[in-house]
């Protein structure tokens, strides 16, 4: 498994925010965390690779890649080298005052040792390959210069730039419209299949999970209370609240024939 998650529980300052979560990912597999704002997924995708709050307490057995996250010098070698995470909103994520390719390329050159001008090259290939044209324009334009598609795809870019073998992507199309979104999802799905990830795909959306991922889990209250495979969730809730989500998505009355010919 390149991401197994056993029993996972986290608190900050005595309130328990995750309850014996367990989520696991296979390579070349896309792996839904569903459920409401405040249910625990993101911060179960930023416990995988240490990114908690100071003071946060932990237990349970985190392995990424086979590696276990308790040793803080392992987990810096995951992140450097294993998994990579896309964070909600591209807006939040850029600094707005810096250039896209400083921002794109501070990770090769900080933290990989690449000359600035292997890690421009090396960001100007990632960008062409999720689709971005122009390159050097586009290295030298600041965050609210682009669209929202557009940097959603500079933070896909800067994700890969380690050629990771997990990727967890939190959210990473809420912010878009429908049609930036699918291209987004067609997007990453092409990247995963070609370097065989594994994907931990992060949303609300139940419906989107279901078509999108082979299997999907769903939070409620930092635990996990469903699990099944894409193809069946909708179908065969376990859990009230998974009924309840695929509900709530709202239904467009039917129409009388008729009175389109009106």
């Amino acid at each position: 498994m390149l991401l197994s998650i056993e029993n996972l529980q986290l608190s900050v300052r005595d309130h328990q925010i995750l309850r014996n979560v367990s989520v696991d990912v296979a390579e070349g597999e896309t792996v839904g965390l569903v459920g409401e704002s405040g249910s625990g997924k993101s911060t179960t995708a930023r416990a995988a690779l240490r990114l908690v709050p100071d003071g946060a307490r932990m237990s349970g057995s985190v392995r990424v890649c086979g590696n276990d996250v308790t040793d803080p010098a392992v987990v810096r070698r995951v992140r450097r080298t294993m998994a990579a995470m896309i964070f909600q909103e591209p807006r939040s994520v850029l600094n707005p005052v810096r250039r896209i390719g400083d921002s794109a390329t501070e990770r090769l050159v900080h933290v990989h040792g690449m000359t600035r001008a292997e890690a421009r090259t090396r960001i100007a290939e990632l960008f062409v390959e999720v689709g971005l044209k122009d390159t050097e324009r586009l290295s030298r334009c600041h965050p609210h210069q682009l669209s929202g598609g557009m940097l959603q795809r500079v933070v896909i870019a800067a994700a890969l730039s380690i050629a990771p073998r997990l990727l967890l992507a939190d959210e990473a199309t809420s912010a878009l419209d429908v049609t930036t979104q699918a291209e987004v999802l067609a997007l990453l799905r092409r990247l995963q299949r070609e370097r065989e990830m594994g994907v931990l795909f992060i949303t609300h959306d139940l419906h989107l999970a279901a078509a999108y991922c082979d299997r999907v889990y769903v939070m409620k209250d930092g635990s996990i209370v469903d699990s099944q495979k894409g193809g069946t969730i909708l179908a065969n809730p376990v859990d009230p609240y998974t009924k309840a989500l695929a509900e709530a998505v709202p239904l467009l009355p039917e129409r009388d024939p008729s009175e389109a010919r009106r």
